[in-house]
């Protein structure tokens, strides 16, 4: 039987394991967690703030004592998918960012253990300080972002090992009885083989502890990429629907060819480009809510950005990129348009050079300069925040350049919910797909802005950010009703989220079937008073 929960004893014993000033329950101090930008707040009562895992494992058996339900966050920036906020109220949060070891004993096999409090800026400036040739598995999330919480959610990047799980080769966790789980290979006393291979013996169990909410992670081994001898990123515009569907056949013909020396490929649509570039065109909204058509067809002739933009990547040396880029043009003729290789290197030393020059009158060179060297750090395997102005193009108050403040779009005010549906690689799939995020979003008001990544030369991955005024309860409310009806369209599709946010999950959750059955079975034997994040990827009662 649960014994009640006791908030107060709990806070109480945690306070003496770790000590008052690392309990927060000051309102004042829990306001920061709070933020997010889907619009949700949820009731969070304390906040704790441990910086080992010996003292996770304490934290864990007091909460299990008194029966308190815990949240655990790494970094807390799951921006537009609930941020540090948890799935149910009444959660105490815990904080993982004080955890911020690195362990390089098995550098010489690519191999860097992390805790979840280490971020991508953290590892580049680790690797960089230390003079040690890796990338780091970056995304789209900026520096700050943990390593850890990305690789937890199944994330991905554009760098080679683009499957941030796929690259974690071992990890500990702490369950919810408060014993420490290794991966298999580490209990059998070989720890140096745990970290190079994946798999283990036996049932392999790394992978409940994703998406799931079976216990906290607190190292993990991750495989790290080497810097190549050379990298180089190509440019190509589509510039009709027609031709749209024959692109999409040709990127997948594209990662037949050279698929083991491209990272993932990038489709974009025209309103997806230019809100990296232009501020958005408010004056210019048109009576469903968006910016008409023509209107963003103005201003992608001005800004010389197709209908659809591709971008990728190559790394490999320099024989095997000039082998692959000749691959690339072949696959691409007739279909792509403006196509272009560039080097990082290129784009940085042009960007130098631009610093010599007045801005005035040549703003949107130095933009667009300025964009495009960003974009190539991250593909070159350096933390950028290039991705992040996009949740400041509808809302928020967005940190002045060269000011030093990082950007945080739920601390800012932005509204930004995603939408992340798996879409076949199939030129009638994905073009009817297209078509219907282009209906709905017009339908509740939101500028259909579309990315699809490659994830295979089978499935794209499309990203659609839900922009909204968080300060306008109505926009949020027709930004949640927008998600609901994306989400109906693609499952008429076949086409469905990787990922979900706090007030998404039950939607899959609640699906009764074999699988949702087997995963709350397991809940019930691993955390049978669900102390353990509730909700979170797993049905409640």
């Amino acid at each position: 039987m649960q014994n009640p929960m006791n908030l107060e004893a709990a806070i109480a014993r945690w306070s003496e394991q770790l000590g008052p000033d690392r309990v927060l329950t000051d309102p004042n101090l829990l306001t920061p967690f709070h933020y997010s930008t889907i619009a949700a707040k949820r009731r969070i009562p304390a906040v704790l703030r441990p910086s080992t895992t010996e003292e996770i494992v304490a934290l864990v058996k007091i909460a299990a004592e008194h029966s308190t339900p815990l949240y655990p966050i790494s970094t807390g920036h799951n921006w537009g998918y609930g941020s540090a906020n948890p799935v149910v109220n009444d959660c105490v949060i815990v904080d993982l960012s004080d955890m911020t070891a690195i362990d390089a004993s098995n550098i010489e096999l690519g191999i860097i253990t992390v805790e979840p409090g280490v971020t991508q800026g953290m590892l580049r400036a680790f690797l960089d300080e230390r003079g040690l040739p890796f990338l780091v598995p970056v995304h789209g999330g900026g520096p700050s972002c943990s390593l850890v919480g990305n690789a937890i959610e199944r994330g991905y990047g554009i760098t080679p090992y683009a499957d941030h799980f796929a690259a974690v080769m071992g990890l500990e966790a702490v369950l919810p009885n408060g014993e420490c789980y290794h991966s298999a290979l580490s209990d059998l006393g070989a720890p140096k083989v745990d970290r190079i291979f994946k798999w283990g013996i036996g049932p392999y169990l790394d992978g409940v502890f994703t998406q799931s909410n079976f216990g906290i992670v607190t190292r993990m081994s991750i495989a790290l990429a080497p810097v190549p001898e050379r990298v180089e990123t190509f440019f190509f515009g589509v510039r009709s629907h027609e031709e749209f569907s024959e692109a999409v056949a040709a990127i997948r013909q594209v990662l037949r060819a050279v698929g083991n020396v491209t990272g993932s490929v990038n489709l974009m649509n025209a309103r997806r480009v230019l809100s990296m570039m232009e501020q958005y065109p408010a004056d210019k909204v048109g009576p469903q809510g968006i910016v008409p058509t023509e209107t963003i067809a103005a201003m992608a002739r001005r800004a010389r950005v197709m209908p659809w933009t591709g971008i990728g990547a190559m790394y490999g040396t320099s024989k095997v990129v000039k082998a692959a880029r000749s691959a690339i043009r072949h696959s691409l003729k007739g279909v792509a348009r403006r196509l272009v290789f560039v080097s990082p290197a290129r784009v940085q030393q042009g960007r130098r050079l631009l610093e010599f020059l007045p801005r005035n009158g040549g703003q949107r060179l130095w933009t667009y300069v300025s964009t495009l060297d960003k974009s190539l750090q991250l593909i070159a395997g350096s933390p950028s925040e290039i991705a992040l102005p996009l949740a400041y193009w509808k809302s928020g108050a967005k940190p002045a350049p060269r000011s030093g403040q990082q950007f945080n779009p739920a601390a800012d005010g932005c509204g930004l919910i995603w939408y992340t549906p798996l879409v076949p690689m199939s030129p009638h799939c994905v073009l009817k797909y297209v078509e219907e995020v282009e209906r709905v979003c017009a339908e509740h008001g939101i500028e259909p802005l579309i990315t699809l990544t490659s994830l295979s030369d089978r499935c794209f991955d499309s990203t659609v950010p839900l922009l909204f005024d968080r300060d306008d309860p109505e926009a949020a409310e027709r930004a949640n009703a927008c998600y609901a009806a994306l989400l109906s369209s693609g499952q008429a599709l076949g086409c469905v989220p990787y990922r979900a946010g706090i007030n998404s999950m039950h939607l899959y959750t609640g699906i009764d079937s074999a699988h949702w059955r087997l995963v709350k079975q397991l809940k019930t034997a691993i955390d049978p008073n669900n102390i353990m994040a509730p909700g979170r990827y797993c049905p409640l009662d």
